[in-house]
């Protein structure tokens, strides 16, 4: 019977077992929390043992293992079975890894036994996906993602190992049997103690029983009737296993509704009115429920990384992500129908590549010459994807996956989405959640019959770097607004679907469909222009494939103790540089990407040297913060386009390596890159900071009216306007050197570094808008794209007086006709933003202050009485002294 991963079996809120204390629902004691875990599992084990009952290698005489264990091993292998099918490994390949694992016994299953086994696995991948029922029974898995459930047994398995072996050796089983590569993944697998979780009994009411002061005990029972029940009951009815992971509900609801408690109790804590003799009682119930959550805390640290997934709730732009892949999937399976199947039915090309819940795409080629460049590409494999712009089909994203040419034939295929089409925008919200995807590459050949026939080559896998699994998330959301005005504003359960995205995807023409879905096979016709292609790579030199490493994998750090060290906030970079894009006609077709201390211009003169006949030409330069570390991010996101491994030079359009460098200077330097409030990033003498900016966001002054004052006061708010614009920050000793339109202060109109070279021919944007900070003040940046209750936040503290420029390269116009400047404000703040200038308003003290309208005869200096020269706010503008220069690449 086919499974759909729509609204399965919930338990309601309130309908948990556990007794009723004070009106609430209370934790179970500590052996329920423990033995529901178990029972979670096994639900879990059972369900994935169940579809491939049937099977003779899966029998229980053939398995070495404690018959209380048996669904843990088979719902193991079956999951491993999967994972590699997913990575696009033959039948033959994955037999090999299955046929000497130590589990079995003898008599061990033959070669065909293993053959039918990994048929059925992969008969049900492709079907509906082998989670698919796991999320239909309510345990809370994700069906598009095998790997969290395969983790989260692994674990359990690994605990249970270590009972008998050493640690040292239950690592080496999980790298040599179960796949497991990398030492920090086995670190993570390692059994942690559950001692936090057994130790989790009662609940907040329970703790309240050993208060001796009855004042403490009504606090906070005033706290969770105000706040705690308010938040825990949404909470629970979202929560996507509530009918079978009762450690996790219980755990969830009691963390929603204690934090809410807790939230009332500082607000109670600090409110002007409370009595004096009341401020102890708040403090120490305050005490109280901290001290519980500490103790939730513990024990949801202590669970797996898939169980810590499932506990948390997302924000409202995930799930209404998670809710279009839901929607996308249901749509898939509708579309095959009672017993239709199979990676080559025309119904399956509707689903737009995607097999099951995973995507899998296909290529064929024609010719010989294509023929030979694709069986090259499966013997030595190929680089991560990349991406390209449709520069005539602006709703279009190229997907590009190239192997260059090495001793033997180069390929390069692109694969067309049509952000149109909802169809196309959910495949890519799907792949984004996918670390590569698997491409079967055929050979098609017409017979002497007129009949075309297809011979199988082979299958890469090709990964998907973090930079591009962000962009095409971003394409993919962007376009889905579009095409469903509204439905992004709704909060989404877990088991929810997009009802217009259904309407929209059922409404997709089969022709247009066909037309469109065919980027996913690709068929090395030349006419087919943009709709995907195929191109063997000739006439390029050689290079070594090896030399690619470099530059399309991360460094692993040493892992220490497994432990996840605290993130700590870096302090700002001190100086700013550019990451530029420049070409040289000798080679037309290339471009260079770089990053330079100095400017671009001077870069491009010193790799005009003897060795190239013309001299470079500077066609884009980005300046930003960390230029170096947005160069290794473009660099990354363009592997695919790279000529050589070892070589900055990118066979790619101008169009797509500027969107590169936007994107890869927001995602390295924008506001998710800063440590959030309340933690304080504090701007030093001569620092200098770049912020890529978002449209929508905004910018809230705060400072301390006087060195008496006891609290900040909000001065200002400033709002972006348009994606790509940056607001550059120059820290100074001198207040004559800051000017500020607010402050009306005396040449505040004018464009302080107006030019980005010497020549004064490239500008530096459009200024929209020039204030000053002085020191105690602080700027929080806030932004809501997340979803309006989802607002995060950074803040920066003056130690002494900064510049503050806005620019834009696309400005944005009022409904007079007028361009929006950085203090037009024309959007509601949201509460949790409101939340957030709060709690930095109540932080400790600036430790240094300064008036914001000095006067001089008080024996301060004044403002804007000292303008100084574009040099002095961007240095590489100085005339160059001698041949050392900076730092380049």
């Amino acid at each position: 019977m086919r499974t759909s991963l729509r609204r399965g079996p919930q338990r309601r809120h309130g309908s948990t077992p556990a007794t009723d204390i004070q009106g609430d629902e209370a934790v179970p004691s500590s052996a329920a929390l423990t033995d529901q875990r178990d029972q979670w599992i096994e639900k879990i084990c059972t369900g994935l043992a169940a579809t491939a009952d049937d099977q003779p290698a899966l029998d229980a005489a053939r398995l070495a293992v404690d018959p209380r264990n048996l669904n843990l091993l088979r719902a193991l292998l079956i999951l491993r079975i999967a994972i590699l099918d997913s990575q696009g490994l033959s039948t033959t390949q994955v037999i090999e890894l299955l046929a000497q694992h130590p589990d079995f016994s003898d008599p061990r299953p033959d070669e065909d036994q293993l053959a039918s086994l990994v048929e059925r696995v992969r008969r049900r991948m492709e079907y509906d996906g082998l989670t698919g029922s796991v999320l239909l029974f309510g345990l809370g898995l994700r069906a598009q993602d095998p790997e969290g459930t395969y983790d989260l047994l692994l674990g359990q398995w690994a605990r249970q190992r270590c009972r008998t072996a050493s640690p040292a050796q239950v690592a080496n089983e999980l790298r040599r049997h179960w796949g497991v590569e990398t030492p920090d993944r086995a670190s993570a697998l390692m059994p942690s103690s559950l001692t936090p979780l057994e130790t989790c009994s009662g609940t907040i009411w329970t703790r309240l029983e050993a208060e001796p002061d009855r004042r403490v005990r009504t606090a906070v029972a005033m706290a969770h009737n105000e706040r705690g029940h308010e938040a825990r009951s949404p909470w629970s009815e979202r929560f996507p296993a509530a009918s079978a992971a009762g450690h996790l509900w219980t755990l969830g609801t009691e963390s929603a509704g204690c934090l809410a408690a807790r939230d009332w109790l500082v607000e109670a804590t600090r409110h002007p009115q409370l009595e004096r003799a009341l401020q102890p009682v708040m403090t120490s119930a305050l005490a109280v429920v901290d001290e519980y959550l500490d103790t939730l805390t513990k024990a949801i640290e202590c669970l797996s990384s898939s169980e810590r997934a499932v506990l948390r709730s997302g924000t409202q732009q995930e799930r209404f992500r998670d809710a279009c892949i839901r929607t996308f999937l249901n749509h898939s399976l509708d579309l095959r129908g009672p017993g239709r199947g199979g990676s080559f039915l025309f119904d399956v090309q509707t689903a737009h590549g995607t097999c099951g819940p995973l995507p899998r795409w296909s290529i064929i080629v024609r010719t010989p010459q294509e023929t030979e460049a694709a069986q090259a590409a499966v013997s030595e494999g190929v680089l991560p994807l990349g991406f390209e712009r449709d520069p005539e089909h602006s709703s279009r994203l190229l997907l590009v996956c190239r192997k260059p040419r090495t001793e033997s034939q180069g390929m390069c295929a692109r694969f067309a989405f049509d952000m149109d089409n909802s169809a196309h925008a959910c495949e890519l919200l799907l792949l984004a959640q996918r670390a590569g995807v698997p491409i079967d590459l055929y050979a098609h050949a017409v017979n002497e019959y007129d009949e075309i026939e297809s011979t199988p080559l082979g299958a890469l896998y090709v990964p998907i770097g973090q930079e591009l699994a962000n962009l095409i998330r971003e394409v993919a959301i962007d376009g889905l607004n579009r095409t469903l005005p509204g439905a992004r504003d709704r909060n989404y359960d877990v088991d929810d679907e997009i009802e217009a995205l259904a309407g929209a995807l059922q409404r997709l023409p089969r022709s247009h469909v066909e037309h469109l879905c065919r980027g996913r096979d690709i068929v090395a016709w030349s006419q087919r222009g943009l709709e995907g292609g195929f191109t063997p790579l000739s006439a390029d030199p050689p290079v070594a494939l090896a030399a690619f490493a470099t530059g399309t994998k991360k460094r692993q750090k040493p892992s220490g103790t497994g432990k996840t060290q605290p993130r700590t906030p870096l302090p700002p970079p001190l100086t700013t540089g550019f990451v530029y894009i420049q070409r040289n006609p000798a080679f037309p077709h290339m471009l260079k990407i770089g990053y330079t201390d100095q400017l671009s211009e001077d870069r491009a003169k010193e790799l005009s040297g003897t060795s190239v006949p013309f001299p470079f030409d500077v066609l884009h330069r980005a300046h930003t913060s960390r230029p170096k570390d947005v160069e290794r991010a473009v660099h990354r996101l363009l592997t695919a386009q790279r000529v050589a491994g070892d070589r900055e030079f990118f066979q790619v359009s101008l169009e797509t390596a500027v969107e590169a460098i936007r994107r890869c200077q927001e995602e390295v330097t924008g506001l998710t890159s800063w440590a959030p409030v309340p933690a304080i990033h504090r701007l030093r003498d001569n620092d200098r900071v770049v912020l890529p900016l978002r449209a929508g966001q905004v910018f809230a002054l705060t400072a301390y009216p006087s060195l008496l004052s006891s609290s900040a006061e909000m001065l200002d708010i400033w709002q972006v306007h348009a994606d790509g614009d940056v607001l550059e920050i120059v820290s100074t000793r001198h207040p004559g050197h800051v000017a500020g339109i607010s402050d009306s202060d005396p040449g505040a109109l004018e464009d302080p570094v107006p030019f980005l070279n010497r020549d004064s021919t490239a500008r530096n944007g459009m200024i929209h808008g020039r204030e000053r900070l002085v020191a105690g003040d602080r700027l929080v940046w806030l932004s809501d794209a997340e979803g309006p209750a989802d607002a995060r936040g950074a803040v920066f503290e003056v130690s002494s007086f900064c510049q503050v420029t806005y620019r834009t390269s696309t400005p944005r116009r009022g409904p007079l006709g007028i361009p929006l400047l950085l203090n037009d404000v024309d959007r509601t703040l949201p509460d949790t933003m409101t939340a957030l200038v709060r709690e930095v308003r109540s932080l400790k003290a600036p430790r240094s202050w300064a008036p914001r309208n000095p006067q001089e005869e008080d024996g301060w200096a004044t403002a804007a009485t000292d303008p100084q020269p574009a040099e002095f706010w961007l240095p590489q503008l100085a005339q160059r002294k001698g041949r050392r220069q900076g730092r380049a690449r």
